[in-house]
């Protein structure tokens, strides 16, 4: 009887250890073999926060495809995060720390896009005509509680409408033709647009570069543009016309966390609007605790893969900030 009790007991203890080893098994990646389509994927991150004791920390995933389409149903199986303290080795953040959500199902706040619009002598006239087409079919294709600025810039700067939901005084505000010069303060138009909509509370906010890109007469340089979008956790987008400088408007868009499109056509703009709000709003959540003091500088590495019928695919994304 004692023995029949003892190999019941090593028996139970065994069954209790494996399914204690089946619960902290690590979640499967999330794949799909009938996905024709997708033969590469992008991820960028357009928002981190942490809390102001240091103590959590949040990370928005934009997850797409070549297309800027947005890939959804991934589980923490497809994605590894590791964070570098003030420089040093990675730790990598074990799954059953981390909680993963849908940003979507949790938000429903309307965007706030900060636009810009180049009117500088390296603006052919035909594509200042292009970018003000652009910017209307781009009004049209936003949702009536979205808000929306226009900031007009060449060697000077001038908001020519602030903030507002309505469709026709933004598309009015298109046909005003400051005096502004012929130089180019693309960066500072986009310096002002990241403080305006900095105001704005209980929004995801954005700032949209309509422009060929280049550069002469601004106050803020380029590396200091990214480290304040950075800091305000605000992504920049990035739109170029004519002869564009495409590696400036890729960097940039690339550091702040948004994307860049060359849109030399009105059909390239149509769906503008909506990739942009569907890859602000269809955002993976992940979120851990974490203990770190004031000060301490991090740098979060989350690498993402998928694989689809055309094969297996890999996106790293990074992120540093300082914790205040």
């Amino acid at each position: 009887m004692k023995k029949f009790h003892l190999l019941f007991l090593i028996a139970f203890i065994f069954a209790a250890c494996s399914k204690d080893s089946d619960n902290n098994q690590d979640e499967a990646a999330f794949e799909n073999l009938n996905d024709q389509t997708t033969v590469a994927i992008e991820t960028t991150i357009p928002r981190m926060e942490i809390s102001q004791s240091g103590n959590n920390i949040t990370i928005l995933l934009s997850v797409t495809d070549q297309d800027g389409t947005p890939l959804e149903q991934f589980t923490l199986g497809n994605y590894t995060i590791k964070v570098y303290v003030n420089g040093d080795d990675a730790e990598t953040i074990a799954q059953n720390k981390i909680v993963l959500s849908e940003f979507e199902q949790l938000n429903n706040k309307p965007l706030a896009a900060a636009t810009t619009m180049d009117y500088s002598g390296s603006m052919g006239y035909y594509d200042k005509l292009e970018m003000e087409e652009a910017l209307r079919n781009f009004i049209g294709l936003k949702n009536s509680n979205d808000l929306m600025s226009i900031i007009k810039f060449a060697s000077t700067i001038e908001e020519v409408q602030p903030f507002t939901t309505d469709a026709t005084l933004l598309d009015a505000a298109i046909d005003l033709k400051p005096g502004i010069g012929f130089s180019t303060a693309f960066y500072s138009a986009c310096d002002l647009g990241l403080d305006q909509v900095n105001k704005l509370s209980n929004v995801l906010p954005v700032v949209i570069g309509f422009t060929d890109g280049y550069d002469n007469s601004s106050n803020i340089n380029l590396d200091d543009l990214i480290d304040k979008s950075k800091n305000l956790v605000i992504p920049i987008y990035t739109v170029g016309f004519g002869g564009t400088d495409e590696d400036g408007l890729q960097y940039l868009a690339d550091e702040t966390g948004g994307r860049y499109f060359y849109a030399p056509t009105n059909e390239d703009i149509s769906n503008l609007y909506q990739l942009i709000s569907q890859q602000l709003r269809k955002l993976y959540v992940l979120d851990w605790s974490a203990s770190y003091s004031t000060g301490t500088e991090l740098t979060i590495e989350i690498t993402t893969e998928y694989t689809s019928a055309n094969g297996s695919f890999t996106s790293t994304s990074t992120k540093s900030i300082i914790i205040q």
